[in-house]
């Protein structure tokens, strides 16, 4: 049999194959055989002696026909039993297969039950720090809601000191005019009943005297030069040139004009109802306050002679 057993085939195709071949086989033999013997004899003569040859030959393909029979079977039968093996072996494999799969099932499933504690338990946690941070952020809002509100009495309580501050300030500075006008028609008071502060040394400022009120008044006010005597010398002028000091301390001199014989770096202005007076001031750099030149404008040699002393002097 040229056919080989495959493991698609059933025992019972495999019958049918061995039967079909057998018998063929067996026809072609004899047929080769007549042949053989028609061409060894021929004539009708020696028939006899061909149906005795003929026997035996059949007799002897009988039994080789039925040795082959039996290869044949047992061919069969092991090629039968090596298909149930390999059945066996196929469904053996077959069942490993399906237990590791199985087995890797379950350690799938198991995984995928921890991972899903394990994001289940983030997720509750996530909850938890969310919480946290919900009440902080509350505290934290508080606590800003707090500082601002201090903030807020404080810049109260700051612009209320302020306010008292100014209004006290506004009275001292009222007081202090009420006493220069105190001051002044005292003087116009005493000139008109006759009496003047040169006739009498007496009630006359001196230089102390008017030092000391300036000190008093302007801390931070440097008198140059001949100031001091010119305001000693000019008491009818006394409390407008005070006056004009004062402007010049709080920023509002009455018509400043920078010098450009300086460089700009000092600042002439008058005084009012006194036409021929100069004042001359420029503020500290170094240090706080202001230096002040008071001189009356005797002609225009006199102010060139100041802006000549003014670029000599050196600044403070």
């Amino acid at each position: 049999m040229g056919s080989v057993l495959r493991g698609s085939d059933s025992p019972e195709v495999y019958a049918k194959l061995v039967d079909k071949g057998f018998s063929g086989r067996i026809t072609q033999v004899f047929m080769e055989f007549s042949f053989l013997i028609g061409l060894c004899f021929g004539g009708m003569g020696s028939f006899a002696a061909l149906k005795i040859l003929h026997k035996k030959e059949v007799i002897k393909l009988k039994k080789y026909f039925s040795g082959q029979q039996e290869i044949y079977e047992d061919q069969f039968q092991l090629q039968l039993s090596s298909y149930d093996q390999t059945v066996v072996d196929q469904q053996a494999s077959y069942e490993t297969q399906l237990t590791t799969l199985q087995t890797k099932l379950q350690q799938q499933t198991q995984e995928q039950q921890s991972i899903l504690k394990q994001l289940t338990q983030e997720k509750e946690l996530n909850k938890i720090q969310q919480k946290k941070l919900r009440e902080s952020n509350q505290d934290i809002d508080e606590i800003l809601e707090s500082l601002e509100q201090s903030q807020q009495e404080i810049l109260m309580l700051k612009e209320q000191e302020i306010l008292a501050l100014k209004e006290q300030n506004t009275e001292l500075a009222i007081n202090l005019e009420q006493q220069k006008v105190e001051l002044f028609t005292l003087k116009q008071q005493l000139t008109n009943q006759g009496h003047t502060l040169d006739s009498q040394g007496g009630d006359r400022w001196d230089v102390e005297q008017v030092e000391e009120l300036l000190a008093a008044l302007f801390p931070n006010v440097t008198l140059l030069r001949d100031s001091l005597a010119v305001l000693v010398a000019q008491p009818e002028n006394l409390v407008k040139l005070i006056k004009a000091i004062k402007d010049i301390c709080e920023g509002n001199s009455y018509s400043p004009t920078k010098v450009r014989a300086t460089d700009k770096k000092w600042t002439e202005c008058r005084v009012p109802h006194i036409n021929l007076m100069r004042i001359y001031f420029q503020k500290c750099k170094k240090t706080s306050g202001y230096q002040v030149l008071i001189s009356p404008k005797k002609n225009q040699k006199s102010q060139d002679q100041d802006y000549e002393w003014l670029k000599s002097h050196s600044s403070c």
